[in-house]
C-alpha cells in the first residue's frame, strides 16, 4: 500500500512573527543556564527574560557549539512533499483502491478448468475449458458430471457447472426479475433442458441391476423390490415418463388450491355464497393469490375473459359444454371434465353422444315452438289493437257514451295491450 502523505500545517505568519520566534530560539540557545544545586534560585528564576519583538532583521541562528541537541534527527524516510497532500475525498478513494487491491490479491481465482467432454461420436477427451468457452454452442460436446456416493456433483466438472448457472440465473432475458419465488419462474424447466442437459453429461446408468438390487431399501420384500426394478427399467414405462414431463412443461394454468380438492372448494364456496358456483367462477378463485392479483398474466386473460361473458349472459354460469369455463378455453378434452378435478368424466357430466343429440334436438323443437307462440301472441296483439280503434272511431261517430259492459271491456284490452 504506498505511503499517504501526512498533513501538515504550513508556516504563513508576517516577519514580525517570525523575528519574534527567532529571537525566543536565539535566547533559549544562548541563555543556557546549567542546573543549579539544591540551594540554587527555583526553576523559573533561569528563564531568560521577556523581550520585546524588534524591528531589525536579526542574523540566522547558528548551531549550539556545546555538543546540546535541541532539534530532532532528520528523518530519511520523511516525505519531501509532505505538505502537498490530496484532499479529504481522494484520500479515501485511495484507501477504496487500496482495500480492493488486497481483496484481488488474497482471492483465489480459477478461470479455466480442466473437465473431461464426450463427443457425439463418443469420444472421450480432456480438455482446457472456461465458463464461457463452455456457454458456447456445444455442436454435439457434453461435460461429464462426476457424482459422489450421495449423488453430488464433484471435481473440476462440479466448478464450471455452478458457474453455468451463475451465469444463466444473471441473465433477465432467461429469467424474469420480478419474481421473488423461484418456484414460480415458468421458464426455468426450459432453460435447464435447453441449455444445462445440452451442455451437460449425466452419467445416470452407471449402476448394474445387480448393484440396485443389492441397494434394496429396508421394509420391501426382494421380490417386490426386483419388480419395481424391471418396471422402472422397461420401454414403456420411459416413454410414460417422457410423455408425462412434456404433458408437464405444456401446463399453462397451474392453480393456487394447494392439496385442497376443487370439489371441497366448490362446496366451501357454494355455502359462502348461498348459490352453485359456476366453473368459471371455480377457475378464477383457484388462479388467484391470496392479495386478489392473478398468478400471471395467461391467467389473468381467461379470468378477464369468464367474467364477460358471465356478465352479458347469465345462462353461462350454467354446467353445460357452452358454459363460461368452455368459451374461455375452448372444447373439452376426452376422458375429464375442466374445472372439476379427479372423477367427473365428459359422459357423466354431460352424458353420452346419443342423449346429448337427443337433447339437441329437444332444444331445437322447444325452439321453435317458442317462436310460433311468439309469433302468434304477436298477431293477437295485432287484431286487438284493430278492435280499439274500430270501436273508438264508432263511439265518437256517434256522439254517445258507450254502455257500462262495454267500456268495462275496452278497459280490460287497454289493460292487456299496456302489459
Amino acid at each position: 500500500m504506498p505511503r499517504i502523505g501526512r498533513f501538515t500545517k504550513k508556516s504563513k505568519v508576517d516577519s514580525l512573527c517570525q523575528g519574534s520566534t527567532a529571537a525566543s530560539s536565539v535566547s533559549q540557545v544562548d541563555g543556557l543556564i546549567p542546573p543549579s544545586g539544591g540551594t540554587g534560585p527555583s526553576p523559573t528564576s533561569s528563564l531568560p527574560p521577556f523581550r520585546p519583538p524588534r524591528t531589525e532583521p536579526l542574523p540566522a541562528p547558528q548551531p549550539p557549539t556545546n555538543g546540546a541537541q535541541h532539534s530532532e534527527p532528520p528523518d530519511e524516510d520523511l516525505d519531501q512533499e509532505a505538505d502537498e497532500v490530496d484532499s479529504f475525498e481522494q484520500h479515501i478513494d485511495n484507501q477504496f483502491a487500496a482495500a480492493e487491491a488486497l481483496k484481488r490479491k488474497r482471492r483465489k481465482t480459477t478461470e479455466f478448468w480442466d473437465v473431461k467432454t464426450i463427443e457425439s461420436d463418443g469420444t472421450i477427451k480432456q480438455l482446457h475449458l472456461s465458463v464461457r468457452e463452455a456457454m458456447k454452442p456445444p455442436n454435439g460436446r457434453k461435460i461429464v458430471l462426476r457424482f459422489n456416493d450421495r449423488l453430488q456433483p464433484v471435481g473440476n466438472e462440479a466448478g464450471i457447472l455452478s458457474g453455468v448457472v451463475g451465469m444463466l440465473g444473471s441473465d433477465y432475458t432467461k429469467f424474469p426479475i420480478c419474481e421473488k419465488d423461484w418456484r414460480k419462474v415458468r421458464s426455468r424447466d426450459k432453460i435447464y433442458n435447453e441449455c444445462v442437459k445440452e451442455l451437460f453429461h449425466f452419467e445416470e446408468d452407471n449402476r448394474t441391476l445387480e448393484e440396485n438390487i443389492r441397494r434394496r431399501p429396508p421394509g420391501i420384500t426382494a421380490d417386490h423390490w426386483r419388480w419395481f426394478l424391471d418396471y422402472r427399467n422397461s420401454e414403456d414405462t420411459k416413454e410414460k415418463c417422457k410423455k408425462n414431463a412434456e404433458n408437464r412443461s405444456k401446463q399453462l394454468y397451474t392453480h393456487t388450491g394447494g392439496s385442497k380438492s376443487l370439489a371441497r372448494l366448490e362446496e366451501e364456496e357454494s355455502e359462502r355464497l348461498g348459490r352453485p358456483v359456476s366453473r368459471g367462477e371455480l377457475f378464477v378463485l383457484t388462479h388467484k393469490r391470496p392479495n386478489g392479483s392473478y398468478l400471471h398474466d395467461a391467467a389473468r386473460a381467461i379470468g378477464e375473459k369468464i367474467a364477460e361473458i358471465e356478465q352479458h349472459d347469465e345462462s353461462s354460469r350454467l354446467l353445460s359444454q357452452n358454459d363460461s369455463l368452455a368459451q374461455a378455453l375452448g372444447k373439452e378434452h376426452p376422458g375429464r371434465v375442466r374445472g372439476m378435478g379427479i372423477g367427473p368424466t365428459t359422459s357423466q357430466v354431460f352424458g353420452t353422444n346419443s342423449s346429448q343429440s337427443s337433447i339437441g334436438t329437444q332444444r331445437e323443437e322447444t325452439q321453435r315452438v317458442l317462436l310460433e307462440l311468439q309469433a302468434e301472441l304477436a298477431a293477437e296483439k295485432l287484431k286487438r289493437k284493430a278492435m280499439e280503434s274500430a270501436l273508438m272511431c264508432l263511439v265518437r261517430g256517434q256522439g254517445g257514451e258507450l254502455p257500462p259492459n262495454v267500456a268495462a271491456w275496452m278497459n280490460s284490452l287497454e289493460g292487456q295491450s299496456r302489459e
